[in-house]
């Protein structure tokens, strides 16, 4: 296979010149100006001026490469390592020190990253020659970002040559993923790491140390407490809204398998920097976005000003067991308005945890708050309410009222329910005025 692919995309003024020996292989190619292991003939890329002050742009790191491998394969080693307390956008990297298995879990809702270390863990991001998965799906750089005990970040990039080279890339990368504790992505649960498994696969490794890992996998936490309040939860729209990081001239992900392509037909390097930079800016993303997200569980009301967003960590907090603390902060969002579509939606969580958690009567106050703000247009609350009142509270004639109080405002035409909605009411009332007369019958 790997064979087969090197072939098809030779060409141009890439062509290489092959000579065999046995199972060896050495090579030279234009890809790589036609140098030898060890030398290297780059010249540094130029930013570009800034075109907007009030966004200033976040600049990819230096990256210094070195062509690594023997007459077997070879790749392009690419590193970076940044200072103690460098800024990514507002965000100094360090602070993914602060970062434990408390706040994994609660990111998460895996107990499997209880004992999560951020220097133990791998941050990862792959570009790779498509955007769907397959065998024929090639990663051409993977790029980890490892953090230290002092707070300096180091990038690793792994820049495949051409396609007969990948074994050789992957038996450096594999060290890598098996010494660490866990992994880091943004979206790798349901893509990275299954290119990066099936490329192991291919190559005939073991895939289980990239599956099998406890894995962090950012893009989930990040759409529960920002689907309401951005346009997108794409790391862009994330690293702009919260990481205060901009891209300027950035080349797209979806272009990137394009540039690699370029570069083995012509052996032009420039597009193919750009998508180093690219996936260098999303490592260091990844670092960044990790410390902010455990800022917005573990302290959400200062990491937090949007009462939408703060409202969404307080119900994830209360889903992942951090009753007291999600408690909080849902509490100090309902003495708002109820009419505010915010406050009410923290009204309706907050009831509902106070109700599991027994405190029947403190949610009564707040469904009844509920049912004043949204009458029946609403129905949760005159339900919740009278299932509480009959079952747990053992008050059927109370909850006999509240059913048939919103069944004469949805006659009336003041509300709005399905037929299976009046049915179910209709229901509940005939058997509470049951229970009633029979409590009202002399003994």
């Amino acid at each position: 296979m790997g064979q087969r692919l090197a072939r098809m995309f030779r060409g141009g003024s890439a062509r290489q010149s092959v000579r065999r020996q046995g199972r060896s292989r050495e090579t030279t190619s234009s890809a790589d100006g036609g140098i030898r292991l060890g030398t290297m003939r780059f010249a540094a890329p130029t930013s570009p001026p800034p075109t907007d002050p009030n966004r200033p742009p976040t600049h990819a790191p230096r990256l210094e490469r070195e062509l690594r491998g023997d007459a077997s394969g070879a790749w392009f080693h690419c590193t970076a390592s940044l200072d103690i307390g460098h800024l990514h956008g507002r965000v100094a990297l360090d602070r993914v020190l602060d970062v434990d298995g408390a706040g994994a879990v609660v990111l998460s809702g895996d107990p499997d990253l209880s004992g999560f270390d951020p220097t133990r863990a791998l941050f990862f991001d792959l570009e790779t020659t498509g955007l769907m998965g397959g065998g024929g799906n090639l990663a051409f750089i993977v790029g980890v970002a490892q953090v230290r005990s002092d707070g300096q970040v180091d990038l690793a990039q792994f820049l495949l040559r051409e396609p007969g080279d990948e074994a050789a890339l992957l038996e450096s990368v594999l060290p890598l993923v098996r010494e660490a504790e866990t992994l880091v992505s943004f979206n790798g649960k349901s893509f990275d790491r299954h290119v990066l498994a099936d490329r192991f696969v291919m190559n005939r490794m073991d895939p289980s140390p990239i599956l099998d890992k406890p894995h962090l996998d950012l893009i989930h936490p990040s759409r529960r407490l920002y689907r309401t309040t951005l346009r997108s939860c794409s790391l862009g729209a994330i690293e702009e809204s919260c990481l205060g990081v901009f891209r300027e001239h950035d080349l797209p992900g979806s272009e990137a398998p394009a540039a690699w392509f370029a570069w083995l037909r012509t052996g032009d390097l420039s597009a193919v920097r750009r998508v180093q930079d690219h996936n260098a800016l999303d490592l260091l993303s990844l670092v960044a976005l990790t410390a902010h997200l455990d800022r917005c569980v573990m302290a959400p009301g200062a990491a937090l000003p949007d009462p939408s967003a703060l409202a969404q960590a307080g119900r994830l907090l209360v889903e992942r067991g951090e009753e007291e603390r999600g408690e909080a902060v849902l509490s100090l969002l309902a003495r708002g308005d109820a009419s505010d579509p915010v406050v009410y939606g923290a009204i309706h969580v907050l009831a509902g945890h106070l109700k599991r958690a027994g405190r029947v009567e403190e949610a009564l106050m707040l469904w009844a708050r509920m049912r004043d703000a949204a009458g029946a247009q609403d129905l949760s609350p005159w339900v919740n309410s009278a299932i509480a009142l009959e079952h747990r509270l053992a008050r059927p004639a109370d909850a006999l009222c509240l059913v048939d109080g919103v069944l004469s405002m949805l006659a009336a035409g003041r509300g709005f329910a399905t037929n299976d909605e009046i049915a179910a009411l209709e229901h509940r009332r005939d058997r509470l005025l049951r229970r009633t007369s029979l409590r009202a019958r002399p003994a």
